[in-house]
C-alpha cells in the first residue's frame, strides 16, 4: 500500500526518533584488553619423513654370489661387506695382466738397447736412417704397450676389488634381492638399503602458508612416535601446477623419525592475531567495537575475512568489547559492567 505524503514523512521522523533513542540509551557491555585476545596463530600440513638415500646396491662385475653376511633389518656402517662375489676368474684376468706387462717391459728394454745402438753406428754412418727410425719406432710401440698393460692391470684391479660389495654409507638393510649361489650381471640389485642418517622432512605448502613458515620461530614434526623439532632447509623453486603448492626440505635438530613416517608440519606465525569470533559485520565491512570515551567505535579491519583471524593494529592496552557488540552502533553510549564472579 503506497503511503500519502504526510504518512511517510511521519514514518521517516519515527525512524530517526528511535535511531536517536536507541544511540542515546546505553547498552550494557563487557570488554578486555586487545593484548589477552590476540594469539599466535598455528598452521600445519601433512608431512612426511624421507630419507636422504634409499638404493639398491648392484653388483659391478659378472660373478656367482657366494656369500650375504648381512640380513634384512640388519645395521651396517660404511665399508661394512653387504655380499661376496666369486673372484677367481677376476684375480685370474689380474695375474694374466701383470705377467703380459712384465713381457712387454722386457721387450721395451730390449729396443732401448737396439736404439742406442743404432744411434752409435749412425756416427759411424754404419747405418741408414730408415733403420734407425725402425729402431726409434719399436721402442716407441713398446713404451704404449707397457702404458695399456698398465691400464689393463688397474682395471683388473678394479674388479677385483668389486668382488666385495661394500655398504656406501652407515644403513639399514632393506632387501636382499638375490640368494647364495645366484649368478649376477653388472648392474644386477643385490642389497637394498636405507640410510640412517640425514632423514629430511618433505611437505607440500601453499604460498601463503610459505609466508608464514618463513616468519616463524617454532617448527616441529608431529607423529604417533612424538614431537620432533625441525629446520627449514629449502623451498623448492618450482610450484606444482595441479595442487598450486611448493615442497618444503626440512631437517631435524635433534632426535629423528625413521623414514616413512608419516605426520604433520606444525609451526606457530610470530604475527598475534584475533580470533574470528570477535569480528562483527557493518555496513563498512567487517570490524571490531572499541571503548573510546565511554562510547563505542567500529574500528574497521580491510583486511579481514570471515571466519579468520585478523590482524590488528592497535594498542595493546586498547579496551575491546567482547560482549554486547552485536547489538551495537558506532557511536552509542555504553556502561561497562563487570564480569559475574565464578561460583
Amino acid at each position: 500500500m503506497l503511503l500519502s505524503g504526510p504518512m511517510q514523512t511521519a514514518v521517516l521522523l519515527g525512524g530517526l526518533l528511535w535511531s536517536a533513542s536507541a544511540l542515546a540509551e546505553p547498552l550494557n557491555v563487557r570488554t578486555m584488553p586487545l593484548a589477552e585476545l590476540l594469539d599466535e596463530p598455528v598452521y600445519s600440513a601433512p608431512a612426511t619423513v624421507v630419507a636422504r638415500n634409499h638404493p639398491r646396491v648392484a653388483a659391478e662385475i659378472d660373478a656367482r654370489v657366494i656369500a650375504l653376511p648381512v640380513r634384512v633389518g640388519d645395521r651396517v656402517s660404511t665399508d661394512d661387506p653387504l655380499a661376496r662375489l666369486d673372484c677367481r676368474s677376476h684375480e685370474s684376468r689380474l695375474a694374466v695382466a701383470r705377467a703380459e706387462l712384465k713381457v712387454t717391459l722386457a721387450q721395451q728394454g730390449h729396443a732401448r738397447e737396439q736404439l742406442t745402438r743404432a744411434r752409435n753406428l749412425k756416427k759411424n754412418r754404419s747405418i741408414s736412417d730408415e733403420l734407425l727410425d725402425q729402431r726409434q719406432m719399436d721402442l716407441e710401440t713398446r713404451q704404449a704397450q707397457a702404458s695399456a698393460g698398465r691400464e689393463a692391470i688397474n682395471q683388473a684391479m678394479i674388479d677385483v676389488g668389486h668382488c666385495e660389495i661394500r655398504a656406501p654409507f652407515d644403513a639399514v638393510v632393506t632387501d636382499r634381492l638375490v640368494s647364495v649361489g645366484t649368478y649376477v650381471s653388472r648392474g644386477t640389485a643385490v642389497i637394498g638399503l636405507l640410510e640412517t642418517a640425514a632423514q629430511e622432512v618433505s611437505a607440500q605448502l601453499r604460498e601463503t602458508e610459505i609466508t608464514s613458515l618463513k616468519e616463524t620461530h617454532e617448527l616441529a614434526f608431529e607423529a604417533t612416535a612424538g614431537r620432533f623439532p625441525l629446520q627449514l632447509r629449502t623451498l623448492l623453486p618450482a610450484l606444482n601446477t595441479l595442487t598450486r603448492t611448493r615442497e618444503a626440505r626440512l631437517v631435524f635438530s635433534a632426535e629423528a623419525a625413521i623414514p616413512g613416517t608419516a605426520g604433520r608440519l606444525v609451526w606457530r606465525g610470530r604475527r598475534s592475531l584475533l580470533p574470528a569470533d570477535y569480528l562483527v559485520r557493518r555496513e563498512s565491512g567487517l570490524g571490531i567495537f572499541i571503548l573510546h570515551e565511554g562510547h563505542a567505535r567500529f574500528v574497521g579491519i580491510p583486511q579481514a575475512q570471515e571466519g579468520r583471524p585478523a590482524s590488528v593494529d592497535l594498542p595493546a592496552d586498547t579496551l575491546l568489547i567482547t560482549e554486547g557488540r552485536w547489538r551495537l552502533l558506532d557511536g552509542q553510549a555504553i556502561i561497562v559492567t563487570a564480569p559475574q564472579a565464578q561460583p
